[in-house]
């Protein structure tokens, strides 16, 4: 691997290079539909977040929420990725952003946190993640943010909560907006392809994982769930 840039925009783009596939560069660093904060931040209103909270980013990659939140709020932030090659872009992007002091990034599977019962005030993510891990990290009352593509149609964020065992706060369904978002993005592949920056192979597999799934009824959700306090009734 080429030395480490002290530049965000080389280091990030550094990464994307090294990759294997196209499609990790189609969200940006921030890994969630419209590839910026501008969705995510409707979740995170009425939230008191300040340099007190302690945040976790499941499955985290390169740790943008993570990093993105550290920045806006100056609270604490964890991430966990099975990619330590991710996870090393996390921690040379949060020294290039001068906010290494509040970021950890940590190897460990979804399954198997490597952190205490009741840690967290908000968990987030917006890729895979264990129910039962979350909510045994996070702090009663603590906050558990999802934006993620569910593929079976019939199940509603209610009955995700329950199952889950935490109480719906805010659920909004942006259906729409992911498959426009990743139709614009099959356009963008197809683009490349034609251009030779990427194989037929790989145009197909883009296609068939980013819009395939919202054309056989899948739905994309942002959720905050509530983990009950030993008050609530």
């Amino acid at each position: 691997m080429a030395q480490r840039s002290d530049n965000k925009t080389q280091r990030l783009q550094q990464w994307f290079d090294e990759q294997p596939r196209w499609d990790h560069a189609s969200y940006g660093e921030f890994m969630h539909v419209g590839g910026n904060q501008t969705i995510f931040r409707i979740a995170l209103e009425e939230q008191k977040i300040g340099p007190e909270t302690v945040v976790l980013d499941t499955a985290c990659a390169v740790g943008g929420n993570a990093r993105w939140m550290a920045s806006l709020f100056g609270c604490r932030v964890y991430g966990n990725d099975i990619d330590e090659q991710a996870l090393q872009v996390a921690r040379d992007l949060a020294e290039i952003e001068n906010i290494s002091g509040l970021c950890t990034f940590v190897k460990a599977p979804v399954e198997g946190l490597p952190f205490d019962d009741n840690m967290f005030d908000m968990v987030m993510t917006t890729d895979v993640y264990d129910p039962a891990e979350v909510k045994r990290v996070m702090k009663p009352g603590g906050s558990f943010i999802v934006i993620s593509l569910f593929e079976d149609p019939k199940i509603t964020p209610l009955q995700l909560a329950e199952s889950w065992g935490l109480e719906l706060e805010i659920s909004l369904d942006v259906t729409d907006l992911a498959f426009a978002f990743n139709r614009a993005k099959e356009t963008e592949a197809r683009l490349l392809h034609e251009s030779n920056m990427i194989g037929a192979r790989e145009l197909i597999e883009i296609m068939n994982e980013s819009v395939a799934p919202y054309t056989r009824g899948s739905r994309h959700y942002i959720m905050r769930l509530r983990k009950r306090s030993r008050g609530d009734i």
